[in-house]
């Protein structure tokens, strides 16, 4: 080793198993479905500003399943409503 180098860190190159992945990818997939059902419901009623704020949870929410299938998300994070 070269003097100014630090040696790198290693990080696991799955930080969750397949199982915990496909738990957690199918848990905010559904959520993004159902919010997105929500939203046209509320356009369909005239419920405008909360159709509005129920596509941009939704934009979220997929976009955090869409990290979870894709291995990027670093943290597993549960989601559910009663």
């Amino acid at each position: 080793m070269t003097t100014g180098q630090q040696p790198v860190p290693t990080r696991p190159a799955t930080p969750y198993s397949q199982g915990k992945r496909a738990f957690y990818g199918l848990t905010w997939t559904f959520w993004t479905i159902a919010l997105i059902a929500a939203a046209f419901t509320m356009f369909t009623t005239d419920l405008v500003g909360q159709g509005l704020l129920a596509l941009a949870v939704s934009g979220a929410t997929g976009y955090y399943a869409y990290r979870i299938w894709t291995w990027q998300a670093r943290r597993l994070i549960f989601f559910i409503i009663f």
